[in-house]
């Protein structure tokens, strides 16, 4: 059952990705999807659950709680809660 109450704009982006809080590198990844509240991400490492993260494509730069890191074939697939809004973006990018 999807509980979401918006809508999530699929996307197929690369991103980066930096560990704020704790500290870690920047890696690759793969943003999925874009709703109002928070991302969907595809990294190829763990990232732990409650860190502070950062996302940034293009001139665009997220900052949120990552909120849940599940193994998917061949990496993780991660979600990250944002304090911001981000349904504008999401909008513009699902149109693109």
């Amino acid at each position: 059952m999807n509980r979401r109450t918006r809508t999530r704009f699929k996307t197929d982006l690369t991103a980066n990705v930096t560990c704020v809080d704790p500290p870690g590198s920047t890696a690759r990844a793969r943003l999925s999807d874009l709703s109002v509240h928070g991302l969907s991400l595809f990294l190829e490492e763990a990232l732990p659950e409650g860190a502070l993260v950062r996302v940034e494509w293009g001139d665009v730069t997220f900052t949120g709680e990552l909120v849940y890191c599940k193994p998917q074939a061949g990496g993780f697939v991660v979600g990250l809660k944002v304090e911001d809004p981000v349904y504008e973006t999401a909008r513009k990018c699902a149109m693109q």
